[in-house]
């Protein structure tokens, strides 16, 4: 025990001397350094010699400078007068450099342009390889296409039908074709390229493509489009010469426009003349099956035609009833069906021009665009309110204009009086259809009130009731009313106006159409820039009237 105590006592005695040298160590270094500074300072005081003057009087060849009188005036002088000249220099360029900065970045746009332009024609042609469907230009082609039917099975080889791109800004937004590019067509050959669908383009390299594609476009129908050189111009004086390069390139914008219209009707009038369709709404609305006019482009069955895609020799019945206009469905329908609720979509709300045609929905004139009046069969002037619905020339007992009844056909019924509705006793008015066996009752008919079926007669009209003996026509209207004393005028066709501005359009993303339609990306073009109003009429008739009996 004695022995470890020692050994540890013997250590502890070797750390604190170990200690005690480092600290004597510090201290001697420090005191040695301190010595040695003072040491120099004294050194440095002894040694030290008196200054010698003035820098100007150690430099004996320096030049005297100017006096204080002449610093102050002659060379004050002369440093503010180049002062000002500076100043003044850059107070004239500044001005000139700023009205050239438009001029530059116009500059810098075009070169930007230029070079998105030659980007998207690399890509176009070889990157992406569009080339290969779309051909050169964007004139259209074909695509290889293997189809099957509803559960997957090979069925066949086929061309599908590239449409052409050299109109698809007419045809769609660039929000809408970026949205194609990026996540292509189902039940079709063309496929995502950009990044969020999968493919392998980045939103930067889609914005090079449809700026290369915007240089290949077709002249539009739109006047907007056709007039857009003169709008840019509008607050210039008349006498500017870019005025006049508009009025010229208006002019020729105009010619484009009518040449591209009247090939259309070309094609149009050939397909009749060829026994290839049986009217214009039907040859429009398929138009270029036969031709591959336009790779169709303009065509709605491409779309809502199963199989329109792949042509006639791969699917020979495709003016079938069972497959024309129904789409979807095999092989190769991607739009909707149009077969049965096109008018419960669209219903009726405007009449035809009787002089022939259509009135363009942008005309001022169109019924319910702001017209005061919508022409009759006979021409007579039918007054419209301020929604577009036809008024008798009677007001009610509050003065306010009282509407005509539109009847069967969109004639319009002008009566006297009305009876109630045929209503089923406690239940909802439209839970039965109409009884045919039902006599429409008028003056001098049997007074007592029959029920047949579950339909109540309406209360009678007589004499008592009116006041006064039927005057002019007696009818029973759509709605199972009675009119008595009606004057019927008859009118021309009745279609959609909805219908028609939807086909001229094209659908919104995200937003309603006619009546429960709903477009989630907006895929359904508008043909308004690119089809006369009067084939697009005939488009909207032959929907209504051939396929809506399908």
């Amino acid at each position: 025990m004695s022995g470890m105590l020692s050994a540890a006592s013997t250590t502890l005695g070797a750390q604190m001397i170990l200690a005690a040298d480092f600290r004597a160590i510090g201290l001697i270094t420090g005191a040695v350094v301190f010595f040695a500074f003072i040491a120099l300072f004294v050194r440095n005081s002894f040694t030290a010699r008196d200054e010698l003057g003035s820098e100007v009087e150690l430099a004996a060849n320096r030049a005297e400078y100017l006096s204080d009188e002449e610093l102050e005036t002659t060379k004050l002088d002369r440093s503010l007068t180049f002062a000002l000249g500076i100043l003044t220099i850059t107070a004239v360029i500044l001005p000139f450099y700023w009205l050239g900065e438009p001029g530059r970045q116009e500059g810098a746009i075009e070169v930007l342009d230029e070079t998105f332009i030659r980007r998207g024609t690399a890509l176009y042609t070889g990157g992406a390889q569009c080339v290969n469907c779309h051909g050169g230009g964007g004139v259209g082609g074909v695509a290889a296409y293997v189809y099957q039917d509803a559960d997957g099975q090979f069925l066949g080889n086929a061309s599908w039908v590239a449409p052409a791109l050299n109109n698809v800004l007419h045809r769609y937004s660039e929000e809408e074709i970026t949205y194609v590019l990026n996540f292509g067509r189902p039940g079709s050959p063309m496929a995502a390229w950009g990044t969020p669908g999968g493919g392998p383009l980045t939103s930067q390299q889609l914005e090079y493509l449809i700026d290369y594609m915007g240089t290949f476009q077709v002249q539009s129908l739109d006047p907007l489009d056709i007039n857009d050189p003169l709008n840019q111009v509008a607050t210039l004086d008349p006498s500017d010469p870019a005025v006049a390069e508009a009025q010229a390139q208006v002019v020729e914008s105009q010619a484009a426009a009518d040449e591209l219209a009247a090939d259309i009707r070309e094609e149009v009038q050939r397909s009749l003349d060829d026994g290839e369709f049986a009217s214009i709404g039907e040859a429009v609305f398929n138009l270029g099956l036969y031709s591959g006019y336009q790779a169709g482009s303009l065509s709605c069955a491409r779309c809502h035609t199963s199989g329109w895609s792949l042509g006639i020799d791969a699917v020979p019945n495709i003016l079938d009833p069972g497959i024309a206009a129904c789409g979807g469905g095999d092989p190769s329908g991607i739009g909707f069906s149009l077969c049965g609720g096109v008018k419960e979509r669209f219903p009726d709300d405007t009449w035809k021009d009787p002089r022939g045609g259509w009135l363009d929905s942008t005309d001022p004139e169109t019924p319910g665009a702001g017209v005061d009046f919508v022409l009759a069969s006979d021409m007579t002037q039918i007054p419209l309110d301020d929604r577009g619905n036809p008024i008798t020339n009677r007001t009610d007992a509050a003065g306010d204009p009282i509407e005509y009844t539109v009847v069967a056909g969109g004639d319009l019924a002008d009566c006297v009086y009305y009876s109630n509705l045929w209503e089923p006793g406690g239940n909802p008015a439209d839970a039965y259809p109409y009884d045919s066996r039902l006599t429409p009752l008028v003056a001098g008919a049997d007074q007592t009130e029959g029920v047949t079926d579950g339909f109540v007669d309406p209360p009678l009209l007589t004499e008592a009731v009116i006041g006064a003996a039927f005057d002019g026509e007696t009818i029973t209207l759509e709605d199972r009313r009675i009119g008595a004393g009606c004057t019927v005028i008859e009118m021309p066709e009745r279609t959609s106006q909805a219908h028609y501005d939807f086909i001229y359009l094209g659908a919104n993303a995200g937003q309603g159409y006619g009546r429960g339609g709903q477009s989630g990306a907006g895929l359904m073009p508008g043909f308004g820039k690119l089809l006369p109003p009067d084939l697009l009429q005939a488009v909207v008739d032959y929907e209504r009237e051939e396929i809506e009996q399908r």
